[in-house]
C-alpha cells in the first residue's frame, strides 16, 4: 500500500521539539519532495481533500529556499540555546520581552522567520516564514489549494496546463467557482510554475 506522505495534521513531527512547523503549508521543497515520491497513477481524492484542508483559509507566507525543514529547525533551536532558553517558560518569557507576542529571526540563508509561542504542548516554538523575508512568497490560500489539487491530480510530469484543468480540480477539490475561460490564471501559474519547472 502506498502511503501518502503529506502529514494527516498539520504539525510536521518529523522535526526536533520543541519546534511547531507546518511543512506542508510554508515550505517548498518538502512539499516538492512529497509530489515526487507521489504515485501519480493513483488519484486518491480523499487524500487531495485532507492535504488542502491543511492550508486554511488565508494568506500564506511560503519558503522557496534551499534550507530543508530539518536545517530550519535546527538553526532555530541552535539560536535558542544562545539565548540560554530550554523550557516553555524560559520561551514564553524571552518571547514577550519586547512586549510583543513574536520574535523575528534570520537563518543562514538570509531568510526571515516569524517566531511565536505555539500551542501545542511539547512543540510550542511555532514557526513561519516571515512576510516579505528572502527566499519567501506570500499566496492566497485559495491559489495554493488550487495548484496543491491541481498538482496531486495530475502530477509534476502533466505539462500541458489548462484553465479547464485547474477549473476541474477547483469545482472538484477546492469548492471554489472557476476562472473565466480568458483568465490569465497569473496566480496559479505562478505557482505550478515553481513545481513544474
Amino acid at each position: 500500500m502506498v502511503r501518502n506522505q503529506f502529514d494527516n495534521k498539520s504539525l510536521n513531527n518529523e522535526l526536533l521539539k520543541p519546534i511547531a512547523f507546518s511543512s506542508c503549508k510554508h515550505h517548498f521543497g518538502y512539499v516538492q519532495r512529497i509530489l515526487k515520491n507521489q504515485n501519480n497513477s493513483i488519484k486518491n481524492d480523499s487524500f487531495i481533500y485532507e492535504s488542502i484542508l491543511l492550508l486554511g483559509d488565508s494568506n500564506i507566507d511560503y519558503y522557496t529556499g534551499s534550507l530543508d525543514e530539518n536545517s530550519i529547525s535546527n538553526e532555530i533551536v541552535l539560536i535558542l540555546a544562545a539565548e540560554k532558553i530550554s523550557s516553555r517558560e524560559d520561551y514564553t518569557n524571552w518571547i514577550a520581552s519586547d512586549g510583543s507576542d513574536f520574535k523575528c529571526i534570520f537563518l543562514s540563508d538570509g531568510s526571515n522567520w516569524t517566531i511565536r509561542l505555539g500551542q501545542n504542548g511539547n512543540r510550542y516554538v511555532h514557526i513561519h516564514p516571515s512576510r516579505h523575508s528572502k527566499k519567501t512568497i506570500r499566496v492566497k490560500s485559495s491559489t495554493l489549494k488550487t495548484a496543491y489539487a491541481y498538482l496531486l491530480y495530475y502530477g509534476l510530469s502533466d505539462i500541458d496546463f489548462s484553465v479547464e484543468k485547474v477549473n476541474f480540480v477547483r469545482r472538484k477539490f477546492v469548492k471554489l467557482p472557476p476562472f473565466k475561460p480568458n483568465s490569465a490564471l497569473v496566480a496559479v501559474s505562478r505557482i505550478l510554475d515553481l513545481f513544474l519547472i
